[in-house]
This record gives structure tokens, sequence and C-alpha cells, in this order.
């Protein structure tokens, strides 16, 4: 057991390297050339990162067909995933406007909290067996 949380949180990180990288170009391309306040751009980029993280760890990481039980799954991953983003958006603000940390710095800051919501939120709830 203790081997296979290992190897599905090492995947999941993975992934998660993957959609922050996502993310970040995303945020940075978003606010930098198309002038969207770093908040909006932040959710934009969370949710493009957020529909790959689902595809590839539904696939991957917890080695499921990406038909069975797709919508439920989903809508249980998507829950997980908002209250993530509500947490990476609250701490975003935060860090950005009470500590005038650089938003991208911040960014990265705030996902690696997430990975810790999400990797259990998902692990316990979404992907259950």
């Amino acid at each position: 057991m203790k081997k296979e949380l290992f190897s599905q949180a090492f995947k999941f990180a993975i992934v998660g390297v993957i959609n922050t990288l996502i993310n970040l170009v995303l945020l940075y391309l978003l606010t930098e050339f198309l002038g969207i306040h770093y908040l909006v751009s932040a959710f934009f980029a969370f949710v493009v990162a957020n529909l790959n993280s689902f595809i590839l760890n539904k696939i991957w990481t917890f080695k499921e067909s990406i038909k069975h039980k797709a919508a439920s799954r989903y809508v249980k991953f998507i829950a997980v995933s908002v209250t993530a983003l509500a947490v990476n958006l609250i701490f975003l603000y935060v860090l950005v406007e009470f500590f005038r940390v650089w938003y991208m710095f911040a960014q990265v800051l705030a996902v690696l909290l997430n990975f810790l919501i999400n990797f259990f939120g998902n692990k316990i709830w979404t992907f259950r067996k």
C-alpha cells in the first residue's frame, strides 16, 4: 500500500509540474500580454491546467479508463480543485497585496500548498476504489 501511495504521489507530482508550467505560462501571457488582472488570469490558467490534470491523473496516476465514471469523477475532481483554487487565490492575494511578493513567485508558493490539498482530496475521495 505504501509503495502504491508513493508511486501515485510521484506521478501526481509529475502531472502537477506539467500543469504548473501550463498554469504559469498562461498566467504570464494573459497578464503581461493581454493586460488581464492577475487574479482573473490565474483563474483561467487554473481551469485549463485543471482539465489537463484530470485527464492525465485519471489515465496515468490512478490507472482508469478515460470513460470509466468520467462524469462523476470529474465532478468530484472539480470540487476538490475548486477548494484548492479558493485556497490558491486567497494565498496568492495575501502574498501579493500584503507582503508585496511578485505574483509569479507567489503563484509557485500557492501551487505547492495546492499539491497537498489536491493529491489527498483526490486520492481519498475522487479516485477511491
